[in-house]
């Protein structure tokens, strides 16, 4: 009887798609999923259900919007506006998962190369513009290798089969250390030093102007506000009851204390700031 109600409950309920813009390996998606699933158990009235759209420097999950669906944007939304791909305006942040805080990961040493190349999962991204913020302090140029998600270019990077650098979870570094001895954490992509790794230092500790990776839920302009304001209520109170120390523990994300529209508003400026800088570099590298 419990199994019929619940089966009728989730058929009556209005099913809300989140397009992510990675594969599901992608170090977030495990935050993503708790918080979708803490969501559904709290009403009835919305269904979330994450689905993976990526390709396109990101877009074709933004592509796959319509006013019912939301999708996940990260930094290339920036560049994706200043290409002229989308629109910034026909999308209004609802829900912050926040900042990365991840590591640098290398394969040998930083200052043994002339040209590194860097797998990341879009052009002017976080890690694309730490990538070139390193090179101009270690005088070093850039190939930019897009791949699905920073786990699959961090297998890569394991197996020597090319890749250089990859920022991920120190996780996913510590895993993929034991396949390759080679493999160095250079320096925390976040605000603060890891818990996980106390000594190693920040990229801006070492003199290193970067954004970090962070990813924000959004919804087209024409989904009714009403709606909007409702998921968006929805989406906050699961990740609130969740609490940060679980985000953290899942995707090393750190959420923001700050509301969805300050913070997109703020990562947006800042990315923007920053591929204004490197700009001639992020467009030889595609």
């Amino acid at each position: 009887m419990l199994f019929g109600l619940i089966l009728c409950a989730t058929a009556s309920a209005d099913t809300v798609r989140i397009f992510s813009p990675y594969s599901p390996s992608h170090s977030a998606t495990p935050a993503m999923f708790r918080i979708i699933d803490q969501a559904n158990r709290a009403q009835n009235t919305y269904l979330f259900v994450l689905e993976f759209r990526p390709g396109g420097n990101q877009t074709i999950a933004l592509q796959a919007l319509d006013s019912t669906s939301l999708a996940i944007v990260a930094p290339a939304f920036v560049e994706n506006v200043s290409e002229g791909r989308i629109t910034e305006s026909d999308y209004v942040p609802l829900h912050a998962l926040g900042d990365a805080c991840w590591t640098v990961i290398i394969n040998g040493a930083i200052t043994d190369h002339k040209e590194i190349t860097v797998g990341g999962v879009g052009f002017g991204n976080a890690t694309h513009l730490t990538a070139l913020a390193l090179g101009e302090k270690y005088k070093f140029t850039t190939k930019y290798i897009v791949f699905k998600s920073n786990n699959d270019a961090l297998i890569n990077m394991a197996g020597n089969n090319g890749i250089f650098m990859v920022v991920d979870r120190y996780e996913s570094f510590t895993a993929m250390k034991s396949r390759n001895a080679n493999l160095q954490a250079f320096a925390a992509s976040c605000p603060t030093r890891l818990p996980q790794a106390p000594d190693m230092k920040t990229l801006r500790e070492i003199g290193i102007d970067a954004t970090y990776v962070f990813n924000i839920t959004v919804a087209h302009r024409s989904m009714d506000p009403a709606r909007r304001r409702a998921v968006a209520a929805i989406l906050n109170d699961a990740q609130k009851s969740l609490g940060a120390d679980e985000i953290f523990k899942l995707s090393g994300m750190r959420i923001p204390e700050s509301s969805a529209e300050e913070f997109y508003s703020t990562s947006i400026r800042q990315v923007r700031r920053l591929q204004e800088k490197y700009r001639n570099d992020i467009n030889q590298s595609k």
